[in-house]
């Protein structure tokens, strides 16, 4: 078995490696900036250590909530994979 590796991407995004399984949490890969919900803004203040090209593969996106653009922002909405057609 291979070591578990967690690499912090940013805020609530990581990318988990268990023995070559590949899991994202939270994924949120845009700019620092605003988000205006109905009751509060939420301001990002830093960007993702790594780009959403850097990332590579998943096997799982493990999401929390998609509620908040603090948990899935609108790059980690494109960075989510297509359903595949049978």
């Amino acid at each position: 078995m291979k070591p578990l590796r967690i690499t912090l991407i940013g805020g609530p995004t990581a990318l988990i490696e268990i023995d070559g399984f590949r899991i994202l949490t939270d994924p949120t890969f845009d700019a620092p900036g605003a988000y205006q919900l109905p009751h509060v803004k939420l301001e990002k203040l830093s960007g993702p250590a790594l780009k959403p090209e850097a990332i590579g593969e998943v096997d799982a996106v493990l999401l929390s909530h998609d509620q908040h653009a603090d948990n899935l922002d609108h790059s980690g909405k494109d960075f989510l994979p297509k359903p595949i057609a049978c």
